[in-house]
């Protein structure tokens, strides 16, 4: 199943040139194409970009930037399924010597382990994105004002961006879990998004002094979001057919979004000597989701760098570059589309089409979120700049935090969406540059870089809840006052021999580092590497238990803890009981990258520079972790649930070969 060896392909064009001494022209086209390692799934990509720039007199220029895409993405039919049709359950209750494959005939035996066949469901069936994305942009720039001292310049910047995206998911009525299903299954989907952005600024530049340099920004901005979604299934499918409208039974529903927003701004940017470099700055937002249209939302940012070594009084020579960092800042992120709306439903009242008030009630007091940062931080080099350390700490707080909370069954409704928390992040991070090696012919970079975060629900104004998993029994996370928004609960029995739902892991890692180095060869021959550490943080891992009930975990029959009772039944007896061994520590240390490259020293006269080299990324993982990979998540990437597996897609390593040229 997951054996495929797929070629990957990757080519790049770019060509720019002056048409003469006021414009210039840039070109660039991508192909890309990668198989997957799953047969019949894979990527397809085509890009085209084409920008000019040209300058009208010696105080305008317009700038005009246009790309267009073109994706189709088949994806397979992997994770969570609470049917076993998707390839990893099926294959989790399927042992090794089942004979799956088709007859001469390309008839496909049914399999008597499982709900499906995957070999059947994964030649068959199709699940594919296909998407059309055009991007333009428009830029005039205009000198209104200009003297020795200063100049005022206008900026008129607008952009588009519009996609279309199609989905097709096709399941013949003669795979197994179909045959005695919904007799074949068609999904198709629509999606037109239009989202316009319009930016009109002034900057001044005033040089007060020989010293002191002042930047004044004031602007306003537009941006308009359309979305429409149309999604057909239909059911019960003619033999052969794949339409929607040959189908015993079609559903069709549809989602339109219309969002505008408005924005004001204003900054002050003083550079005194290089020495202190500091900004101010606020910006004003309002749009149509939140519960008062009409209301401007403030959002200031300030930040202040002091270059030590800049100052009159510095003297040492052992210390290249101190600088000291200070910056805060907010941020606001828009309520969901509906949330301030009680919507109204289609239904069915005797044969009749009418609507019916929804269960999720409005909330016409909804804010945004209201991101604020701090963050400081130190940079600093030694031995002429070959030893650097730079350190940042970072607080980031997230209030007015958007949540539903269930609501009593008198009201009428079950859910409200409304601010009701808020969660703090703290972390730092620590990067050392060193150059090790500095001569003539060799030279020899290394970065260490080294970082954490925890968090913090601070507060909650709604019950405590489970986010992101599939019950106490197996482990879940939950939103909680005063714990971590990573913690890890379950169902287990304490010392005292009760049964308790606590916390019993956590997805956020100890600490987490990266090692990349780079040594270069007479200036010519290159090697990098790049590792990732990941210490702690826990994963749920859904996997071995399906093996474990499905008889096929590699371990069913080992005996580690020499109990007499072979390792998968001890898990097996452990379901319902306590979710401890699913919750497994997913610490690993990955290369990442690895990469040889050789540039030819070439002194043609049409070619300025070959390259050859070959690259790897994902090559290795040294992991504990019992599953594919340590680094998963069947929820997405939303940052909060990350970390549950359930039979994913695992990770490909690649290995690509290079060859680059310019003329």
């Amino acid at each position: 199943m997951y054996g495929n060896t797929g070629l990957l392909r990757n080519t790049r064009l770019s060509l720019s040139a002056g048409g003469h001494d006021r414009t210039t022209f840039y070109l660039a086209g991508n192909l890309k194409n990668e198989e997957g390692i799953i047969k019949n799934t894979g990527y397809d990509y085509k890009s085209l970009r084409a920008n000019v720039d040209h300058r009208i007199g010696d105080r305008i220029t317009i700038s005009l930037s246009n790309g267009f895409s073109n994706s189709s993405a088949d994806r397979g039919l992997t994770n969570n399924d609470n049917n076993g049709v998707t390839f990893g359950v099926a294959l989790s209750s399927t042992p090794s010597f089942a004979n799956l494959f088709p007859d001469d005939k390309g008839n496909y035996p049914r399999n008597p382990y499982a709900a499906s066949n995957p070999l059947e469901t994964r030649d068959l069936m199709t699940n594919n994105e296909t998407t059309n994305r055009y991007t333009g942009s428009l830029t005039i720039n205009a000198i209104l004002y200009e003297t020795a001292k200063t100049y005022t310049k206008l900026v008129l910047r607008g952009g588009l961006d519009y996609y279309n995206l199609k989905t097709n998911a096709q399941f013949p009525r003669i795979l197994q879990f179909q045959e005695k299903g919904l007799g074949g299954l068609s999904v198709q989907g629509f999606v037109n998004n239009t989202n316009v952005n319009t930016a009109a600024y002034l900057v001044n530049n005033f040089a007060a002094s020989e010293k002191l340099n002042l930047v004044t920004s004031l602007g306003t901005t537009y941006e308009s979001f359309n979305f429409d979604n149309v999604l057909a299934t239909a059911s019960d499918l003619i033999i052969g057919q794949t339409n929607i409208d040959q189908a015993g039974s079609v559903s069709v529903s549809q989602t339109r979004t219309k969002q505008l927003g408005n924005g004001l701004f204003a900054q002050e940017e003083v550079n005194y000597a290089d020495m202190v470099v500091a900004t101010v700055g606020v910006r004003f937002d309002k749009s149509t989701v939140n519960g008062d249209v009409n209301k401007f939302y403030a959002y200031p940012k300030a930040s202040v760098a002091l270059n030590i070594t800049k100052m009159p009084f510095w003297a040492s020579e052992d210390v290249q570059q101190l600088k000291l960092r200070l910056a805060y800042g907010e941020a606001g992120n828009f309520p969901p589309y509906i949330a301030k709306f009680t919507t109204l439903g289609p239904a069915n009242i005797s044969g009749l089409p009418g609507l019916q008030i929804g269960t999720t009630l409005g909330n016409a007091n909804i804010a945004p979120e209201r991101q604020k940062e701090l963050e400081a931080g130190f940079d600093v080099a030694f031995l002429q700049n070959r030893l650097g350390l730079e350190f940042t700490y970072y607080q980031k707080t997230c209030s007015d935090l958007i949540l539903r909370r269930n609501m009593p069954l008198s009201s009428g409704f079950g859910t409200e969406i409304g601010n009701f928390g808020e969660l703090v992040n703290n972390g730092f991070e620590i990067k050392l540059n060193t150059l090790p090696v500095k001569t003539e012919n060799v030279r020899w970079s290394s970065t260490v870089t080294f970082w954490r975060n925890t968090s913090e629900i601070t507060e909650l104004l709604v019950p405590a809840f489970n986010l992101g998993g599939f019950g106490n029994t197996l482990g879940t996370f939950k939103i909680e006052e005063g714990k971590p928004a990573t913690q890890i609960v379950g169902r287990f029995v304490n010392s005292a021999g009760e049964s308790v739902v606590e916390a019993i892991g956590d997805a956020e890692p100890d600490f987490q580092m990266g090692f990349a180095n780079e040594l270069t060869i007479k200036r010519n021959l290159s090697l990098s590497f790049n590792l990732h550490v990941k210490q702690g943080g826990d994963n749920i891992n859904l996997t071995e238990l399906l093996t474990d009930l499905g008889g096929t975990s590699y371990d069913y029959d080992a005996d580690a803890d020499g109990n007499g009772t072979k390792d998968a039944l001890d898990r097996i007896n452990a379901l319902g009981v306590t979710a401890e061994p699913f919750v497994q520590d997913a610490s690993y240390v990955k290369l990442r990258e690895l990469g040889l490259f050789y540039d030819l020293p070439f002194s043609g006269k049409k070619v300025n520079k070959l390259r050859l080299g070959v690259s790897g990324t994902n090559l290795y993982t040294w992991s504990k972790y019992k599953s594919y990979d340590p680094e998963v998540s069947n929820f997405g990437i939303d940052g909060i649930s990350t970390g549950v597996e359930v039979t994913p897609y695992p990770t490909a390593k690649r290995i690509l070969f290079h060859l680059s040229v310019d003329f």
